[in-house]
């Protein structure tokens, strides 16, 4: 099927901007992660939003009775094609910290800004008015296709749980919520709370989600002037209000903490220079603040999928016990259980911390030479002109990993840009524009075999 360009990137893409807009517009983060919790209703919205979207082009909608989960159905095929994204996003943290409020999305020198607007909401959207191109058009395609709706990527995933329990698994599928050219590989995630009990005279609170480099903590106890002075020597700022210091760091992905500054790590560094006593303070200042590899507990784990990662996004020390969480992201050759899990929890046990897994995510590995590599990269490469760039590993965790035959495809150029889960998000217009015509392509070629 031959796509036309200029209708595609005229009438469907100003649509899907606008469309973009309005679901950003909706703050469906979490603020209750428990299993089980209802559903906000803000997410709820958005995915009602949707559903009633490709409802009204003509698909077959259903979403389910928990609400965790939505999908749009277009075909009869016997074979299942899915695209799968997600509707929430996470927290804004600081307001003060954006340059236009998080969810009054924006277009400032052509970059559409608001959370949301890359991760995933502007992917979403694209992929959306991509097939509704495709199917103005008289498109057919040899499979079922389905477009399928996550509420709770950011937190548990407890919509693709439940979707997998009741739903048919596909035989193919991408999801647009990782990196271009294409994701041939994404690493094993594993989410860790240590925990322990440890009378000490000072509170840290801190950090929203698992999977974000913390930008903020609050510290109440003594020594705060010289803690101050030790933070400006390592360029962290900070401020106290009503006897509360209030350290502030920069949020980045968890698969990419050293883009970011951890305020909760910085804080701890310090106080360990200032003897403060206390089994975290010791594990960081030693094993993590330096070193986000960890390697004086892992040793070198890097693979052709890269290293290992470690990201602290929740911190929360009062005076009789303590929490603080780790997102690590492990190499995809690596065992899970043995090089990290138990090593880990060997090495805290001893300095009275304790080792809970929260939650552990499977990798994703396609060859390189595979059939759905080699099909995404032609399009990329059509598209954008790019036949340098190499299929690529990630150590984010996508809804690739939610079920089999799923692959990340997109939606970031540039990995060294990356705006997900930091202040200030935003996508390129240029960039919306190459994502809808690549995501068209694909599709066809994807789905349809003469």
């Amino acid at each position: 099927m031959k796509i036309n360009k200029e209708v595609l990137l005229g009438r469907y893409f100003d649509e899907a901007i606008e469309n973009t807009k309005k679901i950003v517009a909706m703050p469906s983060y979490r603020r209750d992660l428990t299993k089980g919790s209802k559903l906000p209703q803000d997410t709820l919205n958005v995915l009602n939003y949707c559903i009633d979207l490709c409802k009204s082009w003509g698909l077959k909608t259903f979403v389910s009775e928990e609400l965790k989960y939505g999908y749009a159905d277009y075909g009869d095929g016997d074979k299942l094609f899915v695209i799968i994204c997600h509707l929430d996003v996470v927290p804004p943290g600081n307001i003060s910290e954006w340059i236009n409020p998080p969810f009054e999305p924006k277009i400032i020198d052509d970059k559409l800004y608001g959370r949301g607007a890359f991760d995933d909401k502007g992917p979403t959207m694209m992929n959306l008015f991509a097939f509704k191109y495709l199917i103005d058009n008289g498109f057919k395609s040899n499979y079922k296709i389905r477009f399928i709706f996550g509420t709770c990527e950011e937190t548990n995933w407890e919509c693709m749980e439940n979707y997998i329990a009741n739903e048919k698994l596909c035989d193919l599928g991408y999801v647009p919520d990782g990196h271009f050219p294409v994701v041939y590989a994404e690493k094993w995630i594993a989410d860790l709370d240590l925990i322990g009990d440890f009378k000490c005279n000072f509170e840290i609170i801190g950090g929203q989600a698992y999977n974000a480099v913390n930008d903020l903590v609050s510290y109440i106890g003594p020594k705060i002037d010289l803690i101050q002075n030790e933070l400006e020597k390592i360029n962290v700022k900070s401020y106290v209000e009503n006897e509360i210091l209030y350290v502030k760091g920069i949020s980045a992905h968890g698969s990419l903490p050293f883009k970011g500054v951890s305020a909760s790590n910085s804080l701890l560094f310090v106080l360990n220079k200032l003897n403060f006593d206390h089994p975290l303070i010791k594990f960081v200042a030693n094993d993590i603040y330096a070193d986000y590899e960890m390697k004086n507990i892992f040793g070198n784990l890097e693979d052709e999928t890269g290293v290992l990662t470690a990201c602290n996004g929740i911190i929360d020390i009062n005076k009789k016990s303590f929490k603080y969480t780790l997102n690590l992201r492990i190499p995809c050759t690596r065992d899970v259980q043995k090089d990290v899990v138990e090593k880990l929890s060997s090495y805290l046990i001893e300095k009275n911390i304790k080792t809970n897994t929260v939650k552990l995510e499977d990798r994703v590995y396609f060859p390189k030479d595979s059939e759905v590599v080699t099909k995404m990269m032609s399009i990329y490469q059509e598209v954008t002109g790019d036949y340098k760039t190499e299929p690529i590993a990630i150590g984010g965790g996508t809804f690739a990993k939610s079920m089999p035959n799923i692959i990340a495809f997109g939606a970031e150029f540039d990995l060294n840009d990356s705006t997900m889960h930091s202040y200030n998000e935003y996508v390129k217009i240029e960039d919306l524009k190459k994502m809808i015509e690549i995501y068209a392509k694909s599709i066809v070629l994807l789905t349809y075999n003469q």
